[in-house]
């Protein structure tokens, strides 16, 4: 569905998510960094022992132990973990999960259906989707208006 003067095209969210590890809440910073870098992914969910949920993304690792110069092996998931998770239904289109993550200042938004955790879906994907859908849409009407010129002659 194609938003009027062409915006964006608007998709179910459903179609960006990728992958989410999830780790214990015990493991060490050290080990989190090694499982995203052999996972390459930007965040991992952690189980807490009271069934509660948390997030880990690089930008935490970065500022709860790199700048504060804390040594990431002695560091627990737990001690830097933000909670809530912030989490979004997997039929949301892309703008209201943009809204989402604006409102709640966050980069990664877990997709959920109902309560099952299907994965995640970083703020810089929808971006460079909604880009090349524009640039998509754009591109099309340029071709439609050449046609229309040639026709013409």
């Amino acid at each position: 569905m194609k938003k009027v003067g062409g915006d964006f095209v608007s998709m179910p969210i459903k179609d960006l998510i990728k992958p989410i590890v999830r780790v214990p809440y015990s493991l060490n910073i050290a080990s989190v960094a090694v499982t995203m870098t052999l996972n390459k992914i930007q965040c991992v969910l952690v189980d807490h022992f009271d069934g509660s949920l948390g997030i880990i993304t690089e930008k935490d690792i970065i500022r709860e132990v790199v700048a504060r110069c804390r040594d990431a092996s002695l560091v627990r998931a737990w001690e830097i973990m933000k909670q809530p998770v912030i989490t979004a239904d997997e039929e949301i289109d892309m703008h209201d999960a943009i809204e989402i993550m604006r409102q709640c200042k966050i980069r990664n938004l877990v997709i959920t259906r109902g309560e099952e955790i299907l994965g995640v879906v970083k703020r810089s994907t929808i971006l460079n989707n909604i880009k090349f859908e524009e640039e998509d849409y754009w591109t099309a009407g340029k071709e439609n208006l050449i046609q229309k010129e040639q026709s013409i002659h």
